[in-house]
Order: C-alpha cells, then structure tokens, then sequence
C-alpha cells in the first residue's frame, strides 16, 4: 500500500490522460479501516470548492443564490482513476468520458 502525504496532494491540479486540466484537488474523501484512513476519492473542480465552502454560512448562501446546492456537476474521481505517484502532477488513469455523469454518490 502507497503512502502519501495529503498535504502535497490539497490544491494540486489534476491533468487528464490527455494534458486538458480537469480542475484542483479541493478535497480528499478517506474511510477509517482499523486503524488506518484510506482514500476512496477525490473531488475536484469549482463545485468542489463551493461544496467545501458550503459549510459557512457565506458559502451556503452563494450556493443557494447560484442555485449550485445540488452535488451535480461535481468532479469526482474514485481513488483508483488517479495517479498519484508524482503527488505534484496528480493524472487521470481513465478517460473524461468515464467520469462524466458520476456525482459524489458514485451515480
């Protein structure tokens, strides 16, 4: 199992397979498995940001404003989909297409 430290990864953009920019890491979602947390996705891009940001109140009255409180559009990339191994350039293991329609319910 690959360790890597989430605070290289925070923030970082994230490439397809292709080069085109998919957006920025704004969270990193873990499970806890004994004593270990292991990563099961990352959510990346704008909506991304403005679901973290929908924990102030700030943030939860631009997403209702925007009409943006729904969780679709948001780029969520199952932890096996991301090649991590260079945590400074973070690269999409599958096409675009693979990931469109998919909602932080894995939908």
């Amino acid at each position: 199992m690959a360790r890597v430290n989430l605070e290289r990864l925070a923030g970082r953009r994230v490439s397809s397979q292709h080069g085109r920019i998919i957006g920025y890491i704004e969270e990193i979602i873990a499970e806890q498995e004994g004593d270990d947390l292991v990563v099961t996705e990352f959510h990346v891009g704008i909506f991304a940001a403005f679901e973290r940001l929908s924990a102030w109140t700030v943030g939860t009255a631009l997403l209702d404003f925007f009409a943006l409180r729904r969780r679709e559009g948001l780029q969520c990339i199952p932890w096996d989909k991301l090649d991590i191994s260079d945590p400074a350039h973070p690269r999409l293991l599958c096409t675009d297409d693979e990931l469109s329609g998919r909602d932080v319910s894995g939908k």
